[in-house]
């Protein structure tokens, strides 16, 4: 049975990303929208076995030439975990990037999906990447009885080894020297206890001194005494073990040399710590959860990230080795056309991956400086401009509200003076849910109820799923404490919302130039609602907008023309609690800088009919009549956008893979298969505009279709230029088989006329007027020795004279100058 894992180095700082997985041994696997998967049962032992190709981008083989691999893993009861360096077994040229690893029956003693599994690649010391992937140990039914424990392999091999050794020198012993073989089974046994003891109390989170290894390495050298007298093994093999044994000594001592907890829960409760001491922990909230750091001991409150110990003293991380930043919390950036509008929207879980709730705090900066400034100094994962404030009075100062962050009081509202009624303030409780006071409630009246953090907001925008609390809220009071300007106008602007199950979404805008109108408070709610927020809130907005994701800010600056993100006295952050000053934050702060210049230069609202009138639009598949009818809409919608008065035009390829469209229908081509059209639309004036669709294969088959603002619906019916039509004409009862059709400019007419007048009289009226009056051309009767004479008049009239009554056959055709005649349909 086995699994194949492939991994590609991509460019994003994060080396190695799992691209794929799939089975090597079943085809019907449904991976669904995770393929990173590996499945097990119960009671396997090395028969699961892991093939794992790792190449770099372009395709070459990744070297993994002095590596080693180690599993990883928090099995699914979430308290044992699987550590295992000695089941991987690597190719004979490592420069393939390949490896296998034959799972240990250990890892499968607990049924369930895995918290959390990896692959960690080691090369020297180095951590040089990670490969994750979804772990899951399906139920053995039948047999039972497996026990559940930590699987550590280094340690558990390094105890077998001394196991097996203790047993060769009690075989090698002469029976009769009972005392040597009391004396050697007491070193060993020392020793091992020793080691097993000095384990439980590094997983204890106890300190291992350096006073406990000097006593590990008299033990050490009294077994290495008695091998020697004794003589109980090949020095070869007592080389290897030495060799063995003092490596695992050795690594030890290093990690003894600080102290060392397994969570930083059990650092902050030691309170025997001192100034200048560095201490590394294990993990954050569990053992080998990733977030293992080392701390610096201080007297004095860090500037930069720190954990407030039980004795007062600051733990100032100065390493980092985990993920800085909520890989669970991401964002989008979309452009709203209609409202002519760029929109960014922020995903913030309840949870983290652990189960742990992610929480904001506020924080205040004595020295004004902007959020982006804030968000690289503090490698936070979402850092918001802050609490909003009002002015109070004309002249006077601005003013904030409550500010509560960590439990604490940090700012309190001015109980002097009154907010706008509208105004509310916010606070995140203990279990990350939001409750909404009046402006000017008392801090003291929050915190009592449970507020770990707090902020002011200008106004809700959603209540239980529906619009509330802005409209006719615009009042003097509002006007002249600037409160969030108008509700009925147009603004950069920035909101929180709250979906049903505790996910956040923060929503933010553009506004105030050419290319971004800005939101009303109507058009912004609405964003939470098709959000599924079931509560949002209008927060600071205008010009101090400032959305950072990992330390960068992907909204607009509005100071400086564009070059500066404003000066703010306080943040809302959200800051994972392992986040510290390194090499890989200043890497990920930067490539999120690039990433945001690169999709600025390609962004469409900033290119496109900003520096032409014409624009590429791309390509586009459409496979129902619905997708259709959208897509024609956003093309329109970004027409209006053009900045050029006169108009503008797009153009691209459209694929419609649906049989039987009103595209079909109106280009008479109605058959099964995908047909590629290049469609070009105009646009004049924001108000109307024109689509025209030309097949690929065959430029004959085009229709088009237009639109008017003023009509209901905006789209006319398709219209077809190349394809010919039927024309209804007018005939009299002498007048049989008639058929008019017109293609183009071209008019054909076919029928046969029973005349009964030898002077001019007209038999069909209602034809497309021809280019040229009275176009004579004779006509034959039955036996062809009949003749008459016909004529298309300038008034679309068949006019026919003939000497003999018969039943005259007519086929001709004529240029008409004047188009189809008709009006085209909404």
């Amino acid at each position: 049975m086995a699994e194949v894992l492939h991994y590609v180095i991509g460019k994003d700082y994060r080396p190695l990303t799992m691209l794929e997985a799939k089975t090597a041994n079943r085809s019907d696997i449904d991976y669904g929208n995770n393929p990173n998967w590996i499945q097990t049962r119960q009671y396997e032992d090395s028969l699961r076995q892991v093939f794992v190709d790792i190449v770099h981008e372009d395709g070459s083989a990744y070297d993994l030439t002095g590596c080693n691999v180690m599993l990883s893993g928090l099995m699914p009861d979430g308290t044992h975990r699987v550590l295992d360096n000695s089941h991987a077994v690597f190719y004979a040229d490592p420069t393939t990037g390949k490896f296998r690893f034959d799972m240990p029956a250990p890892a499968f003693a607990v049924a369930g999906q895995y918290k959390q599994a990896f692959f960690r690649i080691f090369k020297g010391y180095k951590n040089v990447a990670t490969l994750e992937f979804k772990f899951e140990v399906l139920a053995d039914q039948v047999i039972e009885g497996l026990v559940p424990a930590d699987y550590i392999s280094p340690l558990t091999d390094f105890l077998k080894t001394i196991n097996e050794k203790e047993d060769n020198f009690i075989k090698n012993l002469n029976k009769k020297e009972s005392d040597a073989e009391e004396s050697l089974q007491k070193a060993v046994n020392d020793f091992t206890n020793k080691i097993q003891d000095l384990m439980q109390k590094l997983n204890a989170s106890a300190t291992a001194t350096d006073a406990e290894f000097k006593t590990l390495q008299i033990a050490f050298d009294n077994l290495q005494q008695e091998i020697k007298n004794d003589d109980l093994v090949k020095r070869q093999d007592f080389n290897q073990l030495k060799d063995k044994l003092t490596n695992e000594v050795k690594e030890m001592a290093d990690l003894a040399k600080t102290k060392t907890y397994l969570t930083v829960a059990d650092m902050k409760k030691d309170k025997s710590l001192k100034n200048g001491d560095v201490v590394r922990t294990l993990g954050y909230y569990g053992y080998n959860d990733g977030d293992g750091a080392v701390y610096q001991i201080k007297d004095s409150h860090p500037e930069d990230y720190h954990i407030r110990l039980d004795n007062g003293l600051d733990a100032e991380q100065i390493n980092y080795k985990d993920n800085n930043y909520y890989d669970e919390i991401g964002y989008s950036i979309d452009r709203d056309h209609p409202n002519h509008t760029t929109c960014y929207t922020v995903t913030i879980p309840k949870n983290d991956w652990h189960g742990n709730l992610i929480m904001p705090e506020m924080n205040y900066h004595q020295e004004w400086l902007s959020p982006n400034e804030w968000a690289r100094k503090y490698h936070t994962t979402v850092t918001l401009n802050g609490d909003a404030s009002i002015r109070i009075g004309p002249g006077e100062t601005y003013m904030n509200g409550n500010i509560i962050s960590g439990g604490k009081i940090i700012h309190q509202a001015d109980a002097s003076k009154k907010y706008p009624d509208r105004m509310k303030s916010l606070a995140i409780m203990g279990d990350r849910s939001i409750r909404e006071y009046q402006a000017g409630t008392s801090a003291e009246q929050m915190l009592k109820d449970g507020a770990q953090v707090a902020f002011t907001v200008y106004y809700p925008l959603v209540k239980n799923g529906q619009k509330s609390g802005f409209a006719n809220s615009d009042n003097a009071d509002t006007d002249n404490l600037r409160a969030g300007g108008r509700v009925t106008e147009h603004y950069p602007s920035l909101g929180l919302g709250e979906k049903s199950d505790g996910t956040w979404i923060v929503i933010g805008c553009d506004g105030r130039s050419m290319v971004d109108d800005g939101l009303t408070a109507d058009q912004f709610a609405q964003k939470f609602i098709d959000a599924g927020c079931v509560n949002a809130w209008r927060m600071d907005g205008g010009g101090s907008t400032s959305i950072n994701i990992r330390e960068s800010k992907i909204n607009k600056n509005m100071d400086d023309n564009g070059a500066a993100d404003r000066k703010l006295q306080w943040t809302f952050d959200i800051r994972k609690p392992t986040a510290a000053d390194n090499a890989n934050s200043l890497a990920m702060g930067k490539i999120g800088e690039e990433k945001m210049n690169l999709y600025s230069s390609i962004m469409y609202d900033l290119k496109t009919f900003y520096e032409s009138d014409t624009a590429i639009y791309g390509y586009a598949k459409i496979n129902n009549e619905d997708e259709l009818n959208n897509f024609l809409n956003g093309i329109k919608d970004r027409l209006n956008e053009s900045q050029y008065v006169n108009g503008a035009k797009l153009t691209g390829i459209l694929t419609i893979k649906y049989w039987r469209s009103s595209v079909a229908a109106a280009t008479g081509v109605d058959v099964p298969g995908d047909f590629a059209y290049v469609f070009t639309c105009t646009g004049g004036y924001h108000n109307h505009g024109k689509i025209v669709l030309t097949s690929l294969t065959d430029p004959r088959i085009t229709c088009w279709k237009q639109y008017r603002k003023d009509q209901d619906p905006n789209w006319s019916q398709w219209m077809s230029d190349g394809r010919t039509i039927t024309i209804n004409a007018n005939a009299t009862s002498e007048v049989q088989d008639l058929h008019v059709t017109q293609n183009g400019g071209t008019v054909q007419v076919d029928c046969k006329v029973n005349t009964n007048s030898n002077t001019w009289k007209d038999y069909i009226t209602g034809l497309p007027l021809p280019g040229f009056d009275n176009q004579r051309f004779i006509i034959y009767g039955n036996d062809q020795t009949k003749i008459g004479f016909a004529t298309i008049s300038r008034g679309g009239k068949l006019t026919i004279r003939a000497d003999t009554n018969d039943s005259y056959a007519i086929h001709y055709t004529y240029l008409t100058n004047t188009g189809k005649d008709f009006t085209v349909n909404y």
